[in-house]
């Protein structure tokens, strides 16, 4: 009897233990399509990315950052670097940064994710103040 109370206990523990998130992270979601073009199939890869953080989408829209103030490429390159960054966070074990974020420098991701996940990552750094990045400043 004591060690079914003991296993029960355990397995409830541990229940409890792996759903518990803090914080919510961003994911790049890939939405695989086919289109059929002048009867020839071609493969289209679009990306979206999903952040479930609070707060992000209303500290995003509040800043005035125009869009064309930075190109593709310097986004691109921002974020490899930030990437490597919160995986290593991640791998030693920081609450906040609970997910590995899978970037592939060399994808084409677009733009348009390019830039909210560099912006996102300037959240995580104003909102926890963690520099995940030292910038020269």
């Amino acid at each position: 009897m004591k060690h079914l109370l003991f296993i029960l206990v355990a397995l409830f523990a541990l229940a409890a233990c792996s759903s518990y998130s803090s914080f919510n992270q961003p994911e790049i979601v890939n939405d695989n399509t086919t289109e059929l073009a002048t009867n020839e199939l071609t493969d289209s890869t679009e990306y979206e990315l999903l952040i479930l953080d609070v707060g992000f989408e209303n500290w995003f829209v509040t800043r005035n950052m125009p869009a064309t103030a930075h190109s593709n490429s310097y986004y691109k390159n921002w974020n490899h670097r930030y990437v490597i960054e919160w995986n290593i966070k991640h791998s030693q074990g920081h609450p906040y940064f609970e997910n590995h974020i899978y970037y592939d420098p060399f994808e084409d991701y677009g733009f348009d994710v390019n830039y909210k996940l560099y912006h996102y990552f300037q959240f995580v750094e104003e909102k926890t103040g963690i520099i995940l990045v030292q910038r020269g400043k």
